[in-house]
């Protein structure tokens, strides 16, 4: 009996050390996973340990670059044919239609240039086409409207109606944003340079023309003529007071593909003295775009003639133009004129050969790629008086004067 007492005894201790055994590990369970799981939220709510960056390449900084985009295109030549086509229902003008297809690249731009070639006198002085011109104001409007904010009106036509004409044209411009130079009613305005600003570039504009017709102006300060001294002069005060200077150069024979002796002259002297770009107009056909070196080492851009835009003279090849683009890029204060390239271009307009001379309608420019044979075909020109037009004949011509790697 007292064997069976004593093994039932020991039985209940083993049981009881068993089950302490077992309370103990349940215990040991349950701190673990309330460590880990303490360790956890504090895990979520702590920052992480900053890294040791010794020893590592510091990052590099890369200089900003400011890029300010340019375009721009030739002669608004305004024939009596083609303001009869803007003629509208209530006896006002609007030219619009005529520049839609560049109206996207012009508004796109930060800066816009256009050649007003003709004077915008308006009505009260009687409008008429070649040889003295008059055109309708409304045209300040409608190269607005176009996006154009750059315009030169020193040209061979802008005494056509003498200084009144210049006060009518000035008071148009002066209800739009677009900066004019070349023509003056005072000796103030004729000392001011234009300058303004675009993405905190400043840039002067300076304009000059070869002659005005054989037509003298009422006084000196009214049109700014190509002169020697008085270039070296504005390009010393625009530099002194903006970071660019673009000039408009109305110049060359007319009717050329070449730069002549004057315009070489002229584009040499701009680039010793420190002229950025040279915009060329005036010849009514499209010339070449060359890099000129300055006394300084500079290098010039200069466009000798961007052809036509709009206009009605009777050939194929002044009806070619071009548009120019590239950037003016500043990096490390320092502003360098970058991705040149030039569009071809054709004003397309339709009429009646047997009277060509008081009928064309339609007038448009168009961008050569916006262009067609099948448009082509509908030309005035194409068959006129030995005249071809066609998508090859413009491109070769294109091809012939401009540098191919322009055209890229």
């Amino acid at each position: 009996m007292a064997q069976n007492k004593k093994r039932r005894r020991h039985r209940r201790m083993r049981k009881r050390t068993r089950n302490r055994l077992i309370l103990a590990g349940g215990i040991l369970v349950v701190l673990f996973i309330l460590y880990l799981l303490i360790h956890f939220i504090v895990g979520l709510f702590s920052s992480p340990e900053p890294k040791d960056n010794t020893g590592t390449t510091p990052e590099t900084k890369t200089s900003e670059e400011t890029f300010v985009s340019f375009m721009g295109v030739g002669d608004n030549l305004i024939h009596e044919t083609v303001y009869n086509d803007a003629l509208q229902d209530d006896g006002t003008y609007d030219f619009s239609k005529m520049y839609t297809n560049f109206k996207k690249d012009a508004k796109e731009s930060d800066i816009a240039f256009i050649n007003q070639e003709t004077i915008l006198g308006g009505e009260s002085l009687g409008l008429s086409g070649y040889p003295t011109f008059n055109s309708p104001t409304e045209i300040a409007k409608n190269l607005e409207k176009a996006g154009f904010n750059l315009a030169n009106l020193a040209t061979n036509h802008c005494l056509d109606r003498g200084e009144q004409g210049i006060a009518n044209e000035l008071e148009a411009f002066s209800n739009t944003n677009i900066v004019t130079d070349g023509v003056y009613t005072s000796q103030e305005a004729f000392n001011t340079i234009p300058t303004f600003k675009k993405k905190g570039i400043t840039f002067s504009f300076l304009a000059y023309t070869y002659g005005t017709n054989g037509i003298a102006p009422d006084y000196d300060y009214n049109v700014s003529y190509l002169d020697d001294d008085e270039i070296k002069s504005d390009v010393q005060k625009a530099k002194e007071i903006s970071d660019v200077v673009i000039v408009s150069a109305h110049w060359g024979d007319e009717n050329t593909f070449e730069p002549n002796d004057l315009q070489k002259h002229y584009a040499q002297l701009f680039a010793d003295c420190g002229v950025d770009v040279v915009i060329g107009t005036h010849p009514h056909t499209i010339q070449p775009v060359k890099w000129i070196k300055g006394s300084s080492g500079n290098k010039m851009l200069c466009v000798y003639s961007l052809g036509n835009f709009i206009g009605g003279m009777l050939t194929t090849d002044n009806a070619i133009g071009g548009e120019i683009k590239f950037d003016f890029v500043k990096k490390n204060d320092k502003i360098t004129i970058e991705n040149v390239k030039w569009i071809p271009t054709v004003i397309h307009f339709e009429g009646n050969q047997n009277n060509i001379m008081e009928i064309r309608y339609n007038y448009k420019a168009y961008k050569l790629s916006q262009y067609s044979d099948k448009l082509a075909k509908k030309h005035v020109l194409n068959g006129y008086d030995g005249n071809t037009v066609s998508i090859k004949y413009i491109t070769n011509k294109t091809k012939e004067v401009i540098d191919e790697k322009y055209l890229k």
